[in-house]
């Protein structure tokens, strides 16, 4: 849940004020629940849940930096301004453009979905070509930890030098 509120509030940490930032980490320890349960559910193993903290809290945080980025009230927008409003080319505020931002976010989400998912998918695909995706059937049942790098010299507690060999 903590890392998960972390990486929510990761995008909009220099734009959205104190509050909303324990809402947007709050929300994001649900959103990353959601998406682990989700993944447990359709059976996708994701033994550190990577996914769902960097992934969909990933996804929120973006999303929640334009939602919750308000300036001096519903109708503003800070953006790259950091504490002041977007201005338009007289120096006024800009009012209004809060649907603009979370479209441009929303684009930006879906742009990153896309190159990752692309990327992924090639070098996955070249992987599995090449027989180098997945280990043999023996090593999976023994462990990969059973079969190269030997456990029983590294986690044993005693002073004394283990000799035996896999």
């Amino acid at each position: 849940g903590i890392l998960a509120g972390l990486v929510s509030i990761t995008a909009g940490c220099g734009n959205v004020e104190s509050g909303s930032a324990v809402a947007i980490g709050l929300i994001g320890a649900f959103v990353y629940q959601g998406a682990s349960m989700l993944l447990v559910k359709l059976k996708i193993d994701d033994p550190v849940d990577a996914s769902p903290v960097h992934g969909a809290c990933g996804i929120w945080g973006v999303l929640a930096a334009g939602l919750f980025d308000w300036g001096k009230g519903l109708d503003h927008f800070n953006g790259w301004s950091g504490w002041t409003c977007m201005q338009d080319a007289d120096g006024n505020c800009q009012t209004g453009i809060g649907g603009t931002a979370i479209a441009a976010q929303l684009i930006l989400v879906l742009s990153v979905i896309a190159w990752a998912g692309t990327l992924s998918t090639v070098a996955f695909f070249a992987l599995k070509k090449t027989g180098m995706l997945r280990i043999d059937e023996s090593t999976e049942e023994m462990g990969m930890d059973q079969k190269q790098h030997s456990p029983t010299r590294a986690y044993v507690l005693s002073n004394e030098k283990s000799t035996e060999i896999l």
